[in-house]
């Protein structure tokens, strides 16, 4: 009888959401925001903008990184100057973490050449 009350005293604790002063010891002591997604995407963006920033043409360019590591992804956007840079950035992106899938948004526009075109003159 005595162990039939004790187990109802326990499933009734419980449901109410007490889970005990070990649970509790053991819920305080994760810190704050860790493990969440936010944190991830964050730390996930910050290893994809290192990467690129090793290359001395990526560092210069007008590049956007956000994440999403629920879904392992990793997506690139902006203005690249070649299809070559396009290529190295998403290669540098994908070194960032094991496995991870670059949505390549990145649109090559070439600079302009500060060279007036000459005029040809028939005589």
């Amino acid at each position: 009888m005595l162990a039939l009350i004790t187990a109802t005293a326990l499933a009734a604790c419980g449901r109410n959401g007490d889970q005990g002063p070990l649970a509790q010891s053991q819920a305080s002591s994760v810190a704050p925001g860790a493990g969440s997604p936010s944190a991830a995407n964050a730390k996930l963006v910050k290893a994809v903008k290192a990467m690129l920033d090793r290359d001395e043409q990526l560092r210069t360019a007008n590049l956007s990184v956000n994440a999403d590591v629920t879904k392992n992804e990793v997506t690139l956007s902006g203005t690249v100057e070649s299809e070559a840079m396009r290529a190295k950035a998403v290669e540098l992106a994908k070194t960032a973490h094991v496995g991870v899938i670059v949505n390549d948004k990145l649109i090559v526009k070439p600079r302009r050449s500060n060279m007036v075109p000459q005029k040809t003159v028939q005589v």
